[in-house]
């Protein structure tokens, strides 16, 4: 019988970790870059396949700023995004790490995980409206050159294709 309880608690703690991650549009690489954890000793937490001891628990809340039991109170609600986010910044610069390096990576992740793996760009858009796109839906804001910037690393690994507009300085991206 404890076997069952111990599955059924990871998997437990693997999904609340994975909805606070999500809750601020992180990546499992960006917590990796921020504390160290491996990306895939945390997917492996999220995917509830191991146990993890007090000092990952410890390091995971002090990245969210929560505390620890916070990650285990499995029937409350997720804490507020915004509140997550503003720890996380604090989080950042405690510990020298440039928000800016950590933000790109942010862009990236959200670009590739939610813009590419739904229907919005099937359809050729521009940068300004994949900068709305992602303020309204998932609340974070990029500037168009940084979103651009992201584009052509996305079309050298053949993710994207770039179009030409009837406006020569304007470019549409759509997804290959």
């Amino acid at each position: 019988m404890q076997k069952n309880n111990d599955k059924n608690s990871r998997k437990k703690f693997a999904d609340r970790l994975k909805a606070i991650r999500e809750s601020v549009n992180l990546s499992q690489e960006q917590i990796h870059y921020a504390t160290g954890i491996i990306q895939t000793h945390i997917s492996k937490i999220e995917s509830g396949k191991i146990s993890i001891g007090i000092d990952t628990v410890s390091t995971l809340s002090d990245f969210f700023g929560v505390e620890d039991f916070q990650l285990f109170q499995y029937d409350e609600p997720i804490p507020d995004p915004d509140l997550l986010r503003k720890n996380v910044h604090k989080y950042l610069l405690l510990h020298d790490i440039n928000p800016h390096v950590f933000l790109k990576k942010s862009l990236m992740y959200a670009i590739r995980e939610k813009i590419l793996n739904s229907k919005f760009m099937d359809t050729p858009r521009l940068t300004k409206e994949i900068a709305g796109h992602l303020h309204d839906k998932y609340d974070v804001k990029f500037t168009t050159t940084r979103i651009s910037d992201a584009l052509e690393e996305l079309r050298r690994k053949g993710l994207v294709e770039k179009l030409t507009t009837d406006k020569k300085s304007k470019f549409q991206y759509r997804k290959v």
